[in-house]
């Protein structure tokens, strides 16, 4: 056995706000999908909020059979998923300049990691299996005909195993409460064994600024797990607890930006929790005063004072990527027999307050299914 590293589609220009299909192969055994995006800055982007990649991949999908669903994820939770399975943040240029390039790197996983060798996508036992790359950026945001995908597929080559089974992750559910002070009470599915759950819980943004109409990781909410009918309750806990209970197997993450500095627009520093924040005169800038910050954690910032250099580059340490946690039912991760039983722990289910109604509760599932529709749950 070995696995083949190919670029499938090569540099394809993509058209603003508008989904990107490609056929995958008919045969072979899917590893990954690695997606690398790239686009120019309008001039002036500053104007637009927000402006990077990860908030305009709306959908990346992977459909079998015409209709089913064998990933499917924002460009925000593909990034956090992966994240959890390489144990670092994918390569990314998130820059906030206008009239320069930014660009992403998101790998799709049908295992539990890179070149899993166990889980894979048999594609030879679906009809057709295409891959489905949506976004909606716009000219505000983009030049014209400024947005390039490139396309690579890690698959596994003569392979003596079955790989019966591949790592299924899709948004099973996004609700809001009804309004200010009300609760979201999903029920997960009640079959077969879950791998993961992650949730997001991803804020309303304030038109042009940015701003996070209500912070999710505020004290005031709360997020509860229940097994058996709630007999068992799992967690209940305040999401500031939530990721700071993950932030102790994965520990603290690191990424960058640069950015344009205001103390109007709000920009996205990635972590639900900020710990750490440094700023720098980018090396072009005439001026090397840099802007400086409050005492601020939130993900969404606007900088305290402007200082007098028009770029900057950023460095942040945080945890809780975009707003996520995950709840892993595989330590250790040998046998599918740690995974969690749904029919054995059934019903299970979620609770979550939303002191406002401007948070939306995302549930990201993921699973082994087994292969081919008549495999398919």
């Amino acid at each position: 056995m070995y696995f083949k590293d190919q670029r499938y589609e090569k540099m394809v220009s993509s058209t603003l706000a508008s989904t990107h299909t490609i056929q995958l192969p008919e045969t072979g055994f899917l590893d990954s999908i690695s997606l690398f995006l790239y686009v120019k800055n309008a001039n002036p982007i500053t104007l637009a909020t927000p402006n990077n990649i990860h908030h305009h991949i709306t959908k990346i999908e992977v459909i079998g059979d015409t209709d089913k669903t064998l990933f499917s994820l924002s460009g925000e939770q593909t990034l956090a998923k992966a994240y959890r399975k390489i144990g670092a943040l994918p390569p990314f240029k998130q820059v906030e300049v206008d009239n320069t390039y930014q660009d992403l790197t998101l790998p799709i996983f049908f295992g539990r990691k890179y070149k899993d060798g166990k889980y894979a996508l048999d594609l030879a036992q679906w009809d057709k299996v295409e891959l489905k790359v949506t976004n909606d950026f716009t000219t505000d945001l983009l030049t014209a005909a400024s947005f390039w995908q490139d396309t690579r597929l890690c698959t596994i080559e003569d392979s003596v195993e079955a790989h019966a089974k591949f790592l299924k992750q899709w948004e099973y559910e996004a609700e809001k409460p009804a309004a200010d002070g009300g609760y979201v009470r999903p029920k997960l599915p009640s079959k077969g064994l879950l791998r993961s759950l992650m949730i997001q819980l991803d804020p309303d943004l304030t038109a042009t600024t940015n701003a996070v109409a209500q912070d999710p990781m505020s004290d005031n909410y709360n997020w509860k797990l229940w097994f058996k009918d709630r007999a068992l309750t799992i967690f209940d806990h305040r999401p500031r607890d939530l990721v700071r209970i993950e932030a102790e197997r994965l520990g603290i993450g690191h990424s960058c930006l640069k950015r344009k500095p205001s103390t109007a627009t709000y920009v996205d520093h990635h972590w639900a929790e900020v710990l750490s924040l440094a700023a720098a005169a980018d090396y072009t800038a005439t001026d090397k005063t840099p802007p400086t910050y409050g005492g601020s954690r939130d993900r969404y910032q606007a900088v305290e004072a402007v200082g007098t250099c028009q770029d900057a580059q950023e460095i942040i340490q945080g945890i809780g990527l975009f707003h996520t946690f995950e709840i892993p039912f595989y330590l250790p991760d040998d046998e599918e027999a740690n995974y969690l039983n749904l029919d054995m722990y059934k019903p299970v289910e979620i609770e979550w307050y939303g002191y406002k109604a401007n948070n939306t509760h995302r549930i990201i599932l993921e699973k082994p299914i087994g292969q081919g529709p008549s495999e398919y749950a």
